[in-house]
């Protein structure tokens, strides 16, 4: 039997969820076992732009009118707001596991055959995006849309209706890969939107074409499940498929070290 640890939310702001993943990949090295944990946005919204994203992007004005602060993650990709009722997920694979697939694209396949069978729990039918599919839908993507991260669309994210629901990312080390999963109970579009270097025409355009492409938990289900139902739902969806089994377990020494060391590198911008 497989037993993948479960570990705790770290302090519910961007800058402490943000370094924790950072500590579930230095874990690897010394527990060799797979780790997952689940956490939701801090009741202060904060903007979490990727890796190699521009500064310019942003505006500085609004953020700070706002009261948003703003931080850089380690994985690719846009922006992302973290609001009340976004809801993540983080998976900390060995780099020798046997759902570590050296492929990246190809390497979320099982995340997103979990997750739609999570969701079918509650009723929500979905699909999945193939990679031929990502990587057309990547070619012709409006430079405007995909200012918002969740405005594109990569291999096996899952979608609801044509749009998108649920949001992956991923961060390969040496020792291993943090797969990185978000979605929202509400689309925050406006907010989202609000906080760009845009002007105002683009903006409205943004809001009208990311509600094209974008969906929640609260438009496709009645009855949208909060975090802890996610969380028994996934790993049911785990278990069935790969007979693993998730228990719950605190953070290492070494992970906590981690996880201090890499505050500084996750505190707000500016």
């Amino acid at each position: 039997m497989n037993v993948w640890r479960l570990l705790p939310p770290a302090q519910g702001d961007p800058a402490s969820e943000l370094a924790a993943g950072a500590a579930m990949l230095a874990g690897l090295a010394t527990t060799s076992q797979p780790a997952i944990r689940w956490y939701a946005a801090a009741p202060q919204p904060a903007l979490v732009i990727g890796s190699g994203q521009k500064l310019s992007e942003v505006d500085q004005a609004a953020l700070a009118n706002a009261g948003i602060t703003l931080h850089r993650r380690a994985s690719g990709g846009t922006a992302v707001l973290f609001v009340p009722g976004f809801l993540m997920q983080d998976i900390a694979l060995p780099a020798d596991h046997p759902l570590a697939h050296p492929d990246v694209s190809e390497s979320y396949r099982w995340l997103g055959e979990v997750w739609q069978a999570t969701l079918a729990q509650f009723g929500v039918a979905t699909t999945l995006i193939e990679i031929a599919a990502a990587r057309a839908d990547r070619a012709t993507l409006d430079p405007l849309v995909a200012r918002a991260c969740f405005g594109g669309q990569s291999p096996y994210e899952v979608l609801a209706g044509g749009r998108k629901l649920v949001g992956f990312a991923q961060i390969r080390r040496r020792e291993g890969m943090l797969f990185q999963v978000g979605l929202y109970t509400h689309w925050p579009g406006k907010q989202l939107a609000a906080l760009l270097a845009i002007t105002e025409p683009e903006r409205r355009l943004l809001v009208e074409r990311l509600a094209e492409r974008v969906t929640d938990l609260a438009t496709v289900c009645p009855n949208p499940p909060d975090l802890a139902s996610l969380a028994t739902a996934f790993a049911a969806a785990l278990y069935q498929r790969y007979d693993v089994t998730i228990t719950p377990a605190d953070w290492t020494a070494a992970e906590l070290a981690a996880m201090a060391a890499a505050q500084n590198r996750f505190a707000p911008l500016g």
